[in-house]
Parts: C-alpha cells; sequence; structure tokens
C-alpha cells in the first residue's frame, strides 16, 4: 500500500496523474464513507472514501476486444473538511461514479467533486444553485490516497 499526501496547489501533476491512473474512476464503485466529525476540532475533520477503481498500471484478465486493467481498491482521504455533500436517493444513487470524479481546487482547498457530468470540472460550479439535483462533494484542506489490492466488497 503506498499512501501519497497532496498539500497545495503545487500538486497538480500528481493529481492529472492519479486520475489518469484510474481512467478518472468512470464507472468506479464507492463501496464506503467514512466521515469523523469530532467537536470543535476542523482539522480533526475527515471523509474517507473507499472507490474500487480500475487501475492502468494493473493487467487484468483478457476480455472480448484485448486485455482489460485490474481492480484496484483506492482509499481517498479527505482531512481539514471545511464542507461537503454527500447523499443517496433512488433518483440519485452514489454508489457508482458514471461520470467519474474530478479533483480540483477551489479557495486553495481541495475539492473532490463525485457528480462532475460529462465536461470539465469546473470548482466554481459546486456552489452553483442553477444546477439540478444534489451535489456530491468534498472541500477540505488535504488530499492523500492509498491504493492496495483489495479485500472487495
Amino acid at each position: 500500500m503506498k499512501e501519497v499526501i497532496m498539500a497545495g496547489p503545487d500538486d497538480r501533476l500528481i493529481v492529472s496523474e492519479f486520475l489518469d491512473r484510474f481512467l478518472g474512476f468512470e464507472d468506479g464503485v464507492i463501496t464506503g464513507i467514512s466521515i469523523v466529525l469530532p467537536r470543535g476540532d476542523r482539522e480533526g475533520r475527515q471523509i474517507e472514501l473507499q472507490i474500487q477503481a480500475l487501475d492502468r498500471t494493473s493487467p487484468g484478465q483478457d476480455g472480448p476486444h484485448g486485455p482489460l486493467f485490474g481492480w484496484k481498491l483506492v482509499h481517498i482521504r479527505m482531512r481539514g473538511v471545511r464542507e461537503y455533500s454527500l447523499s443517496e436517493t433512488i433518483q440519485y444513487p452514489l454508489q457508482v461514479l458514471s461520470d467519474g470524479l474530478k479533483v480540483g481546487l477551489l479557495d486553495d482547498r481541495f475539492l473532490l467533486d463525485l457528480e462532475p457530468g460529462p465536461d470539465d470540472c469546473s470548482p466554481a460550479t459546486i456552489r452553483d444553485a442553477s444546477i439540478s439535483g444534489p451535489r456530491q462533494y468534498v472541500i477540505a484542506d488535504h488530499f492523500s490516497f492509498e491504493v492496495s489490492d483489495g479485500p472487495f466488497i
């Protein structure tokens, strides 16, 4: 397991490589969400997501159109959470990331957008009230991730 910790705007290349490695998490599956909100300790607020995703660096089984990529379990950890909105309804399911996810910066903080839509990520749209449906996002001071071979559920 390898953990990569990102602390600021200079880490954009690492974020880009991370998203590219996991194919933008398109059709990734969220298998766990953990939210820790200690009283009076904003820096201690943390949200962790467990996501199963195809890994471009991991060989998979042969498919009908050639070799496929292997699945990995990715733990995304957001620490120093400032704002978040996570919900799931029948009309707006959250488990499968049909459009993948995006990571960007908003007000010098990391933005994890779990519902970016088909267009490029624009962090400013997170607070756009004209967009219908629930927004799925986390804004935090720190972003890190770990990759493992499972266990898968």
